[in-house]
């Protein structure tokens, strides 16, 4: 137990972590029993400071919002608090036994928004000038709260004008994702095995909610629902994409994909595809993680300001 404390310590200084730098307010109650945390600017470059939403990653399964400490830009995030930018990192509904994570994840990030703008005068805010970045399964929730109607999934207006999304990896066509080759080849490895271990390890029926083999068109509505690509329109909002072209989990199709319907509605965007780059970064060179932390903080310094 010492020793992973120790480990864990030594890694959030030597990552630079944002946890270890300037003010921070943790476990932030923002709606019944789901916490958020707040990460102030290390120098306030105005009265009022833009605010920036993390969105975590984890498959929808697990994750943290305390993933900011350990992923792969915290320069960025140490960047733009340097900035006068303040970022806050709610947590939201994983999917439990039987039990979809959806749209209840999506309900909790419209509701971090709306803490956001309530809270705007405590904090000291900007509210013209909000953005949001998410990774992975948070950059698919990010793009679903912004892109669609709110009307889809049951809400008001968001609260809040968006000013831009920065989609880290993030699946956008959730059919894509079930049917592939990371997916399948864990169906046909665990389709053997008993019953209870099955329904342990199989994500997809922790996603869905129900087995999506036993009734192929709810599965299907249920993909379409929920896949960012359905609601590419002109008014959303700009969007900086990034991912590698060896993502294993997420098939960087589907961001070229993104990229494309983005570009045909007029929408302003920003796409770099990663050589040789896994999910999570995984692989890239320090060039590479260095590109990335400039193409976040200039693209929120362009677009956000």
């Amino acid at each position: 137990m010492l020793i992973s404390a120790i480990v864990l310590v030594f890694s959030l200084f030597r990552n630079e972590a944002p946890i270890t730098k300037g003010r921070q307010q943790h476990h932030v109650e923002y709606k019944e029993g789901i916490t958020l945390d707040i990460y102030f600017p290390t120098d306030n470059m105005s009265d009022k400071s833009p605010v920036l939403v993390y969105v975590h990653g984890g498959a929808w399964i697990g994750g943290s919002k305390a993933a900011i400490n350990f992923n792969r830009i915290n320069g960025a995030i140490n960047e733009l608090r340097e900035n006068g930018y303040t970022v806050v990192c709610p947590d939201y509904t994983l999917a439990g036994n039987g039990k979809s994570p959806f749209p209840d994840c999506i309900h909790d990030i419209y509701d971090a928004l709306e803490w956001v703008k309530l809270n705007a005068p405590k904090h000291n805010f900007d509210l013209d000038r909000v953005g949001m970045l998410g990774e992975s399964a948070g950059g698919h929730i990010t793009m679903l709260t912004v892109f669609a109607d709110p009307d889809v999934f049951g809400m008001e207006p968001l609260p809040l004008e968006i000013d831009y999304v920065i989609d880290i990896y993030g699946p956008t066509d959730l059919e894509g994702i079930y049917h592939s080759k990371t997916v399948s080849d864990l169906m046909r490895t665990i389709s053997d095995w008993p019953e209870n271990l099955r329904s342990s390890v199989d994500i997809s029926r922790r996603i869905f909610g129900f087995n999506p083999l036993e009734d192929t068109l709810r599965a299907r509505q249920f993909m379409t629902t929920y896949s960012p690509l359905s609601y590419v329109r002109a008014n959303n909002p700009p969007t900086l994409i990034i991912q590698g072209n060896k993502d294993r989990l997420v098939p960087y199709g589907q961001s070229q994909a993104l990229a494309a319907m983005l570009d045909s509605v007029g929408v302003e965007n920003e796409f770099h595809l990663l050589d040789g780059v896994d999910h999570a970064f995984a692989g890239a060179s320090q060039t590479q993680k260095d590109s990335i932390q400039k193409w976040i903080v200039d693209f929120v310094l362009e677009v956000g300001d």
